[in-house]
């Protein structure tokens, strides 16, 4: 009884680099948008890098383990300022409203019959200087999103081929819910 975008959601690295039309891309921000957050602070910007100088840049300040990103036509750099979440029970909300937008998104995309892929390995620093991110903001994400490639994605790294061969494995229920005490 799973959502077909939930249960069909995964983070693939092989892209196709068919370009993804803008109204598919507006949907997938809106999605964003549209996420809920701690009194609606709304703690979340999205930078996309699509002139070729600004993308060469965003994509040279990614780690070497994410190079297979570079092969995807879309980049969505995810950015917040630590202050413009909810303070609340001294925790840093603005990461989980980032987080729900992220997956907002993410979901959006598996219906508009793409793939999105969060990635951790940036240079911060490197990274704002390329796409003009203010000093006091944080990065939260950089997420690839394309059509998944038909066929063997032999321009992956062999690491990687098998990566795209096999689906991560969840853990059951039964290790992560706690009925009425842990």
């Amino acid at each position: 009884m799973l959502l077909d975008a939930v249960e069909n959601r995964h983070s693939g690295r092989a892209f196709d680099t068919r370009p993804i039309p803008d109204e598919v891309l507006e949907s997938i921000l809106e999605a964003g948008r549209r996420a809920p957050s701690c009194r609606n602070t709304q703690a979340w910007n999205f930078v996309i890098p699509r002139n070729s100088e600004s993308r060469k840049k965003a994509n040279e300040a990614m780690s070497k383990g994410n190079i297979w990103g570079e092969r995807a036509p879309l980049m969505i750099v995810v950015v917040s300022h630590p202050d413009e979440g909810c303070n609340s029970h001294e925790l840093p909300y603005f990461m989980m409203d980032v987080g729900l937008a992220v997956e907002n998104m993410l979901l959006q995309a598996v219906y508009m019959g793409l793939m999105g892929h969060p990635t951790a390995g940036w240079d911060e620093e490197e990274m704002k200087k390329a796409l003009t991110i203010p000093e006091d903001f944080r990065i939260a994400t950089v997420i690839f999103f394309g059509y998944e490639f038909e066929g063997a994605p032999t321009f992956l790294s062999e690491k990687n081929q098998e990566r795209e061969r096999r689906r991560s494995d969840r853990k059951s229920l039964d290790e992560i819910v706690h009925w009425d005490t842990w």
